[in-house]
């Protein structure tokens, strides 16, 4: 009952209009320490992450462009502090990861499904380079953009492997393999994307996933090595099936495609550019939601304005609008995450079944700030703000005394 009591509290956040966004996330902070749930390093990380907010917005250049991403930052820190109070155990635990990952599949048969009418649509015209028109293959609802679903999607990956990590450690055979068709659907919508960004994250994926299990003894090195082998092989072969269905896909990654060669040029302008707005405000930041302003502002008259409108890195995006000091506070939250999963691997008290789960979790986490490097869109939305900081609350949760 923990956890349906926890969606729904957040629904009730979500609405904006009985609290502040800020006294939800206190609240549920609240509610963990009222449960017993020992607060780790992480949870202070996250705490002073909130409270760096209103300092931002104070020097915040035009601090209206930053309530929404204190908005995300706050749906986040609620995520994170509820799936720490009712993901404790790998029960419970794995009731999360059924739900998240049902709605992989759903978002994948979304993906598979408009991509092949907009294929079809393409090819019927006469065109046969679907990679130059990746941008219109899959079509996501307002206000998202291509892009960003494709993090929304990739951030639901963790959550179908760990489905498959709990029932194989806990011995169960039959309830594994059939787990392991969930992660199928979501994979292959992922390489519609187009990506090679996203494409190497899934890689990156699988192989930290894979390597960590080994690393901590969940599994031997030469199991590990056939895993891998079976994990690329389904890879490559999706890859051959999404090219057999819809033609043209497989040159994404195969060949250089005139339109990333310009995507990659672009991606490098606008870093350079990133350094002056970074000079302006070294220390703070010139605000959430304010590098696109100057970026634009700083564009040359032959540069479009929706490709100056954002940084397509989190780390300059980071430094440009939340400062040094900012970006210091984001990166120990993420170390402290690491070293309370480290401790929690090395424990003898973590049963199995949830090294494996922390495992799947620790790549997930890697994996999207991988594909962050080169495309900003993890905190652009409650939706991928809030699926990231459940994936690091599971990975930090620690089993109930």
């Amino acid at each position: 009952m923990a956890f349906p009591a926890a969606l729904v509290a957040l629904a009730y956040f979500e609405t904006g209009i009985h609290l502040p966004w800020g006294a939800a996330a206190a609240l549920a902070a609240v509610a963990l320490l009222s449960e017993g749930a020992r607060l780790l390093p992480p949870d202070w990380g996250i705490a002073l992450v909130l409270v760096y907010e209103i300092p931002s917005l104070a020097n915040s250049q035009y601090a209206a462009n930053g309530l929404p991403f204190a908005r995300v930052v706050c749906v986040a820190a609620i995520s994170c502090f509820l799936v720490r109070l009712s993901a404790r155990g790998a029960l419970r635990a794995a009731t999360v990861l059924l739900l998240v990952g049902a709605s992989g599949v759903a978002l994948a048969w979304f993906a598979l499904t408009q991509a092949g009418e907009h294929i079809a649509g393409l090819q019927t015209i006469g065109f046969s380079d679907v990679v130059a028109f990746r941008s219109r293959l899959i079509v996501p609802p307002a206000p998202w953009v291509a892009g960003e679903w494709f993090t929304l999607l990739l951030l639901t990956l963790p959550f179908a492997l760990a489905v498959i990590a709990f029932c194989w450690l806990r011995q169960r055979r039959v309830l594994s393999l059939i787990a392991a068709v969930v992660p199928i659907p979501i994979m292959a919508a992922l390489l519609l994307s187009c990506s090679r960004a996203v494409f190497w994250a899934v890689v990156v994926l699988l192989v930290t996933a894979v390597g960590l299990a080994a690393l901590y003894r969940l599994i031997s090195a030469r199991a590990a090595l056939a895993l891998a082998a079976v994990a690329f092989c389904m890879l490559g072969l999706l890859l051959s099936a999404d090219n057999a269905v819809y033609p043209g896909i497989a040159k994404a990654y195969t060949r250089s495609q005139t339109s990333q060669v310009r995507s990659t040029e672009g991606r490098l302008a606008i870093w350079k550019r990133s350094v002056e707005v970074f000079r302006r405000a070294p220390l703070w930041g010139v605000g959430s939601g304010n590098a696109p302003l100057f970026l634009a502002s700083s564009a040359d008259t032959e540069e479009t304005t929706g490709f100056a409108s954002r940084t397509f890195s989190l780390p300059i995006q980071l430094l440009t609008e939340k400062g040094i000091i900012g970006t210091g506070l984001y990166l120990a939250l993420l170390v402290l995450a690491g070293r309370a999963a480290h401790r929690k691997l090395r424990s003898s008290k973590t049963t199995l079944e949830t090294k494996g789960m922390t495992c799947c979790f620790a790549a997930g986490v890697i994996a999207v700030l991988f594909r962050e490097l080169t495309y900003s869109s993890l905190l652009e939305h409650s939706a991928t703000a809030m699926l990231f900081a459940m994936c690091l609350a599971l990975l930090v949760n620690e089993e109930p005394a």
